[in-house]
């Protein structure tokens, strides 16, 4: 019996090491270790490599696992994160793949439904038909992960050893669409991130990044996207009728749950503020601090239906988290983090809280998921 050999390469890669690494570890030799990763490890070396990857012994007890390929995911920050993060995020969003796999084998989650190829005639049409699709009119976008989670989108959290990493997304061998998304930044701008991520998944499915000034094009497209499916053009100027005053962008930004640099540069790009208006209010938010994070900001960060159910349905079973990670095969610490951290502040009515997060001001659209246990 051999140890399954891409399990075995993703184990490497998660751990951050390189196969000279992994086989200095070992005791073998570098082709030794790339004999592993092609034809698979002998039975015999289960701890070992278990003990040096962190990986559980369960994991390696399973079939194939399909590996990412890094040019099929979208990074928030590629050009800034070193190309060995890359890798290891890269192996937690097969990880995460695995994962959703086993909530899938208990729950029957929502179908698929984003935009067709038709509707993406340019990044603020996108955002606008989508809109319509998932009935939003140009109301404030409520809880925005139970909102892709009701529509098919897969929505993760990126453990907190990758926390360097904004967010990533991509289309899965199976036609799925996953998002991960950092806790790091503030709830503000991690619903932005969010948002990019949608972009991507619709705007550049069918896109192949050849060269740098791509990556730089693409990004540009999620950006203007995020910021037009957030902050409607049409709706801003229909509430801003004049230059704002620092309060009023303040009331603004509360109301769409952005933030505050976001929130001026669409208005700023909703013709409402000139060049310099929009150059001094940039001067003003940098100078109380909003360059770096949301003073004063008491957005909390969104929570997930799915693992609010999820979770909910292990204490009925009287399982933890950490006795589920193991049956499955992953560790304990990376099944809190794709969970978006919500299993270590599990209340016992965390499943009944649908929208923590929600922006206020206007009238909601329903965004809960409907999950039903299948087994």
């Amino acid at each position: 019996m051999t140890l399954d050999a891409s399990r075995v390469t993703l184990a490497r890669q998660r751990a951050g090491l390189s196969k000279t690494e992994l086989a200095h570890n070992a005791g073998v030799a570098s082709r030794t270790v790339t004999t592993w990763e092609s034809a698979g490890a002998p039975s015999s070396r289960l701890n070992q490599i278990a003990n040096i990857t962190g990986m559980p012994p369960e994991f390696f007890s399973s079939t194939k696992i399909d590996l990412l390929e890094e040019k099929r995911v979208f990074f928030r920050a590629r050009r800034r994160s070193p190309s060995t993060l890359l890798h290891r995020s890269t192996a937690f969003g097969a990880l995460g793949v695995e994962f959703y796999r086993s909530i899938s084998e208990y729950f029957r989650t929502p179908a698929l439904s984003l935009l067709d190829t038709e509707t993406r005639n340019s990044p603020q049409d996108a955002a606008l038909a989508l809109r319509l699709a998932w009935g939003m009119g140009l109301a404030p976008v409520p809880n925005l992960v139970q909102m892709a989670e009701a529509h098919g989108i897969r929505v993760l959290g990126i453990p907190l050893a990758d926390v360097k990493v904004d967010a990533f997304s991509f289309w899965s061998a199976e036609g799925r669409p996953f998002i991960f998304l950092s806790r790091v930044k503030t709830a503000e701008r991690s619903r932005f991130d969010l948002a990019h991520e949608i972009g991507h998944l619709i705007l550049h499915s069918d896109v192949t990044r050849t060269e740098e000034a791509t990556d730089r094009q693409i990004e540009h497209e999620a950006n203007i996207f995020a910021a037009e499916f957030l902050l409607p053009t049409e709706s801003l100027r229909a509430k801003i009728s004049s230059p704002p005053s620092l309060d009023t962008l303040m009331k603004v930004k509360t109301t769409y749950g952005t933030s505050a640099i976001a929130t001026a540069r669409s208005i700023y790009d909703a013709g409402v503020l000139s060049d310099w208006g929009y150059r001094q209010m940039l001067a003003t938010l940098t100078t109380r601090g909003f360059y770096q994070g949301e003073p004063g900001s008491t957005l909390p960060y969104e929570k997930s239906r799915v693992f609010s159910t999820v979770i909910d349905h292990l204490r009925s079973q009287g399982l933890s988290v950490s006795d589920w990670a193991k049956t499955i095969g992953q560790r304990p610490d990376d099944v809190t983090g794709f969970m978006l951290g919500q299993a270590l502040h599990a209340a016992p009515d965390a499943g009944t809280d649908s929208n923590p997060g929600n922006p206020v001001g206007e009238k909601q659209p329903p965004t809960r998921p409907t999950l039903q246990v299948v087994k």
